[in-house]
């Protein structure tokens, strides 16, 4: 069974709702008014701080009626588009264990995600969705995660405005990195992945990743990176060597009326994962029903 899933969650970021309504719009352009599991999430919303981490007391008990209702029907491969990265844990985390750590998550991502609640300057949980699935984050997540993944399960392509926490972190314990101008030749990171074992992958792309010469309507726009061309090529070729079990596309916003919705089209129809993006079965998903 394969699962659609629409996860437009903007509070993990906490300032503004701009992903939620990307989220929306991007799902109208790949799903094409198919069904999908969509998670309820409100546009305008208080948010206050609790142990170092904003809107923890609305987005924790929706991670939790997602995982749950995800691990009721247990697909097989989950494709996703999300608000923010913070919406990574409920299916990353369930794959992991799905496929009993078979899984390489290739985390295509201007930034590390591996802060704490004690180290990230912001306190926003999108910036700490890596390090919770590793089981270093918020114990309303880490509590739920049946299996953590590994520092070899993860492969950041992209990654080029690290946090000095996060940088050291990265060096203590290993994690692959994946520099922008190696994107050109895919082997690179194909080659890092079979060495280290694995068979299936979870393909996470932050729309940050990309220069933002080349695409501009990320939340984060950090400058440097591949173009669309470069990262589309690497996932295509990461989709014909191994078993894409997953994929997502997070961190949409509109700040320009331009084609970067066909343009996203266009990436996922040419990237060898389509098939999921033709609609799962349809949910709604609300915290109150965990």
């Amino acid at each position: 069974m394969e699962l659609s899933l629409l996860y437009p969650e903007w509070q993990s970021y906490g300032e503004n709702a701009a992903v939620h309504y990307g989220a929306l719009k991007l799902s109208e352009a790949l799903f094409g008014g198919r069904n999908f599991f969509k998670v309820e999430v409100p546009d305008h919303e208080s948010l206050e701080k609790t142990d170092g981490v904003l809107g923890l007391a609305s987005i924790a008990p929706r991670f939790a009626a997602t995982l749950k209702e995800i691990q009721q029907r247990q697909p097989n491969r989950i494709f996703m588009i999300g608000g923010t990265c913070g919406v990574e844990v409920a299916p990353v985390s369930y794959l992991n264990m799905k496929y009993q750590g078979d899984l390489a998550v290739i985390w295509f991502d201007a930034h590390g995600d591996l802060n704490t609640p004690d180290s990230s300057p912001s306190g926003h949980f999108h910036g700490m969705a890596l390090r919770t699935l590793i089981g270093e984050g918020p114990e309303e997540y880490v509590s739920l995660v049946s299996r953590k993944l590994l520092p070899r399960q993860i492969f950041l392509a992209g990654s080029r405005e690290l946090d000095r926490p996060e940088t050291e972190y990265i060096s203590q314990v290993g994690i692959s990195v994946t520099r922008p101008e190696e994107f050109a030749d895919a082997n690179i990171l194909v080659g890092r992945i079979k060495r280290a074992g694995f068979n299936n992958i979870y393909v996470h792309l932050d729309l940050d990743v990309l220069n933002p010469n080349s695409f501009s309507n990320s939340l984060m726009q950090t400058p440097g990176g591949p173009s669309i061309s470069e990262v589309q090529k690497l996932i295509k070729v990461l989709a014909e060597s191994f078993n894409a079990v997953g994929f997502s596309i997070v961190e949409y916003c509109e700040h320009q009326r331009d084609n970067s919705l066909e343009i996203l089209k266009d990436l996922v129809n040419d990237s060898g994962i389509t098939n999921g993006w033709n609609g799962g079965e349809t949910l709604r998903v609300r915290p109150h029903s965990s």
